[in-house]
């Protein structure tokens, strides 16, 4: 669908016009806009005798030259722009701009994706097509960190229906086309996206967040993220994720947070019978188990994040998967990003040949999309990731955490540390082999605390879905009208 006969152009501030109460609003805010003006032109002098004054004390006169240049400047200068001037004008603006929002029959929304995996709001963009107060737009963008898989998210929209534009493609055009009030970007890192993509730019419009995972973590860098500062809303799946051990973490104590559940929990609350079966046709029926290695391999420490036992277990997984070939059919489910750190580690070749082992058995197979089909027609997950420690949980099927011999560091709140005490634990290769015999006798000690713990935490509040809330906290309606 070309982005001439979807979009509408129009100004973004036309509300501003002719309405006296805003004329008003804005009118006490001059002096504050004028303190800022102050502060940055203040800043521009301090930022060129800084460079110069490096100049002068330099004994490399020639290198600081090269390096004095209109570019550096100007970004010393940017940067100051946008966190003196740009933020706080922006927060200052917000309530007219929500409440402009809210009183409009459409309120257009921007989902800006890169991969598949990670689209959790998938729900939410569904959810809104069939609204009539929402006009929803799908558009993709090339990830720095995996710029490969925006082919297989072209195609995974392609073969679904979905509708969508190419941001890469005259950017700034696009993004002025679509107009939109909200925009939902799939992960809070810049460094994610291409320059011209990220928030910084697109300030025109309000910010809401879905988060790609579940909040089962407090290291103080997964709440602190600069696109968390300028959110409107930010939503969590329930009371314990939104604790108020983590709230406290955020720099502005959680007044952007609200309660609603997340898409991710309607989408994995949906029947069995909504998927097709991915998984491979085997002579006689077999146990499935998902075998799913974090990225974070070797002796990498991510704040908090150094998670996967793939050295370790890998090759011991690899094993266990031919021996018992005749009862268990697998699904190697890794990371993205783990091929890569891979062949950095180990080579292509070596690297190639451990997939290759596990895409071409007879008896196993290889996923790298979406899964929510492969985790409805499993029958247990070995994994030592920080998502499914929750996902997997709404299978209610038994699941094993693969430990690291020095032990994972805990950074779970209540929430994350719930669902991580019902994993089986595995520490050596004998552990992970009786767990697995344990799934082909059906011997499932955990099974009702599991379930329990799906009914306390895992269903969105208000007795509704989790998108329905989500509406309705946009909206400012039903148990979001006072927000």
């Amino acid at each position: 669908m070309e982005s001439e006969t979807i979009f509408q152009v129009g100004s973004k501030f036309d509300y501003l016009e002719n309405r006296t109460d805003n004329k008003i609003y804005l009118r006490k805010q001059q002096s504050f806009v004028l303190d800022c003006l102050n502060n940055y032109l203040g800043t521009v002098k301090f930022c060129i005798d800084d460079h110069l004054w490096l100049l002068f004390l330099s004994r490399k006169r020639k290198y600081f030259m090269k390096k004095l240049t209109k570019e550096r400047i100007c970004n010393a200068l940017d940067w100051r722009y946008k966190h003196w001037i740009k933020y706080p004008l922006y927060r200052k603006l917000m309530p007219l701009r929500i409440k402009h929002i809210r009183s409009k029959k459409v309120i257009k929304v921007l989902f800006v994706i890169t991969e598949v995996g990670p689209w959790k709001t998938r729900e939410l963009y569904k959810a809104m097509v069939k609204h009539r107060r929402f006009r929803p737009f799908i558009g993709i963008s090339e990830s720095r960190e995996v710029p490969d898989e925006k082919n297989e998210l072209i195609h995974f929209l392609k073969k679904k229906g979905i509708p969508f534009v190419d941001l890469d493609k005259d950017t700034k055009n696009v993004f002025h086309n679509i107009s939109a009030d909200i925009i939902f970007y799939q992960k809070p890192y810049d460094e994610v996206y291409q320059k011209n993509i990220r928030y910084w730019n697109h300030m025109k419009s309000l910010f809401c967040y879905v988060y790609y995972g579940f909040h089962s973590s407090d290291v103080s860098w997964s709440v602190n993220l600069p696109l968390f500062d300028y959110s409107w809303q930010q939503y969590f799946e329930n009371t314990l994720a939104a604790s108020l051990h983590r709230l406290s973490l955020m720099h502005d104590k959680g007044k952007q947070a609200v309660v609603t559940g997340l898409p991710i929990q309607d989408q994995l609350s949906q029947p069995k019978s909504q998927y097709v079966d991915p998984w491979k046709k085997q002579d006689h029926t077999k146990k499935r188990i998902i075998y799913a290695p974090h990225h974070t391999i070797g002796n990498e420490h991510l704040s908090g994040l150094a998670l996967s036992s793939f050295l370790e277990n890998g090759e011991i997984m690899l094993e266990l998967m031919h021996k018992y070939e005749d009862k268990v059919q697998w699904a190697f489910k890794p990371h993205p990003l783990l091929y890569t750190k891979l062949i950095k580690l180990w080579g292509k070749e070596k690297t190639d040949r451990y997939y290759d082992e596990w895409r071409n058995s007879e008896n196993s197979q290889y996923e790298n999309g979406e899964y929510d089909a492969l985790f409805k027609y499993s029958d247990a997950m070995v994994h030592d990731c920080c998502s499914f420690t929750i996902e997997y949980h709404y299978t209610k099927n038994p699941v094993m955490y693969l430990l690291r011999q020095q032990g994972r560091e805990s950074t779970y709140n209540e929430f994350g540390q719930r669902a991580f005490d019902l994993h089986y634990k595995g520490h050596t290769k004998e552990e992970i082999e009786q767990f697995i015999e344990n799934v082909i006798n059906g011997i499932d000690p955990l099974k009702g605390e599991r379930e329990n713990f799906y009914n306390e935490c895992l269903i969105p509040p208000h007795g509704k879905t989790a998108c329905e809330n989500i509406i309705n906290a946009i909206l400012g309606e039903a148990e979001y009208k006072d927000n």
